[in-house]
């Protein structure tokens, strides 16, 4: 027996064997038809409109190795230099000259490990071998790109060009915001003398904001339940600035002028309660964040589980009291100081305490298949978005390379790239420019003889939280034709 297997390969050998042997192959395979589609791409151009100029290499780093290929190069009547192939393949240098393929496997990779381990698992994987640096910055490359269709979104939305109009029924939103601390790499300077930057405090850590929205729960067939249509945006953008990108990719992915209900959970901070007051939605105070409070301030165990029964029987007033009383009973100062910030804390939600669906608020019939659940996920929503791989781990971030970290897990644990990278309607020019109103056509009221009461009638939406389309409808209503004025 022993002679008969003498010399015989190992499967884990064969595979590898076959898989080097056949890279190479499949490297000359890619070039014959790029070299043969752009010989078919010269013969049927418009020689018009583009007079071939020349012809160049260039290299694109694949699954299977580097392929290396000549192609043409075209000057355009109108204007410019452009290679027909590049184009008609889909060849972009948004990433670098490396393959869609590559590209998405090596910013998969990189999102669940380090980038030198990243690098070391693209060797194995593929037949094309990268350097940690590489990785990096294919890496910020992505991030960039996604960054630059959130953007463009963005826009989109300011200007009111609707071709892009999300299509996910929601009747309500459900949204949870919430603050992730992340060390940061310029503290490592700061700690060695370097200055801290003028109006930042000397701190090795920053707030990263993260929004997540869903329509819903489903049950699964264990009993357990699942949120549905899940989207979530994190960065290190000001509040203002985070909640109107995030505001966008709603916009983009639900049909939010269909919403009648929208449904909050935060842990009280400020900006979140200016988020929610500038789109009149329903605010809750997340319970995990309240129930954290309540265990860190209150020391005894009896108490503590007094409070938390008083909640639980949805009376706000006879929670509050008894934290009172603990301060009235307190004698060390620590354990004051602690108890006084919680009353601060609880009597400044004291309208939040309880949850939505505890308040006695309705809302519409959720759909067939659609469960309405109580909230607070958004803790262990951070866990699988973005504590796993940018908090646990011992790592710091700059802030372009946490914000392109952060926006690869958020897609990547919920909508996924494809639906992000979707191509977008280019912005009309002049779109979201309102012509300005001469002084005939402008509405006037010199207040002789009428009290101009309809001016102050409500209008349709006027009474409910604010969309894009809906606000579209308001400024339709308000600037009504001459003609229809009530006096004339």
């Amino acid at each position: 027996m022993e002679t008969i297997t003498e010399g015989i390969m190992d499967f884990k050998s064969l595979e590898r064997t076959v898989f080097t042997v056949m890279c190479p192959i499949a490297c000359q395979l890619i070039v014959l038809y790029l070299r043969t589609w752009d010989r078919i791409i010269q013969a049927r151009r418009d020689t018009k409109e583009c007079r071939l100029h020349s012809r160049k290499k260039t290299h694109v780093l694949t699954m299977f190795g580097e392929v290396e290929y000549e192609r043409a190069y075209y000057q355009k009547k109108s204007g410019g230099y452009v290679f027909l192939l590049d184009e008609a393949m889909g060849i972009k240098a948004e990433c670098g000259m490396v393959g869609e393929n590559l590209a998405e496997l090596i910013v998969m990779e990189c999102a669940d490990k380090p980038f030198r381990k990243a690098a070391e698992s693209i060797g194995r994987l593929t037949g094309q071998t990268i350097s940690r640096m590489t990785a990096w910055s294919v890496f910020q490359k992505f991030g960039q790109r996604i960054e630059a269709q959130e953007a463009h979104l963005e826009e989109l939305v300011e200007k009111e060009v609707t071709g892009k109009l999300g299509n996910i029924p929601c009747p309500v939103l459900f949204k949870e915001y919430d603050d992730v601390w992340l060390n940061l790499q310029r503290a490592k300077r700061r700690k060695r003398g370097a200055p801290a930057e003028k109006g930042r405090k000397r701190t090795g850590k920053r707030p990263m904001h993260v929004g997540t929205a869903y329509t819903g729960w489903k049950q699964r067939k264990d009993g357990s339940y699942e949120t549905m249509n899940k989207v979530a945006h994190a960065s290190f953008g000001d509040a203002p600035g985070f909640v109107a990108r995030f505001e966008a990719l709603l916009q983009h992915f639900f049909d939010m002028d269909g919403v009648e209900r929208l449904v909050v959970n935060g842990d009280g901070e400020g900006w979140i309660k200016t988020a929610v007051a500038e789109s009149e939605a329903i605010l809750q105070l997340d319970p995990f964040h309240r129930s954290r409070a309540i265990m860190r301030a209150v020391r005894d165990k009896d108490a503590r589980k007094r409070i938390n029964d008083a909640l639980k029987e949805r009376d706000t007033e006879k929670a509050l009291d008894i934290v009172g009383g603990l301060i009235s009973t307190g004698s060390e100062e620590a354990e004051l100081k602690k108890l006084a910030g919680l009353l601060t804390y609880l009597d400044n939600n004291k309208e939040h305490l309880l949850p939505w669906n505890e308040r006695g608020i309705s809302v519409p019939a959720p759909p067939e298949g659609v469960v309405y659940r109580r909230m607070g996920l958004q803790e262990h929503n951070n866990c699988d978005l973005l504590t796993l791989r940018m908090k646990h781990r011992k790592g710091s971030w700059s802030t372009a390379g946490a914000d392109n970290m952060a926006r690869v897990l958020c897609l990547m644990n919920t909508v996924g790239f494809e639906a992000m990278l979707a191509p977008l309607p280019d912005i009309p020019a002049g779109a979201g420019q309102k012509e300005p109103l001469s002084a005939a056509k402008a509405p006037a009221y010199d207040g002789k003889g009428y009290d101009g009461s309809w001016l102050r009638a409500a209008l349709p939406f006027e009474e409910t939280f604010s969309t894009h389309g809906r606000a579209a409808i308001l400024n339709l209503a308000r600037q009504r034709p001459i003609a229809d004025l009530p006096f004339i």
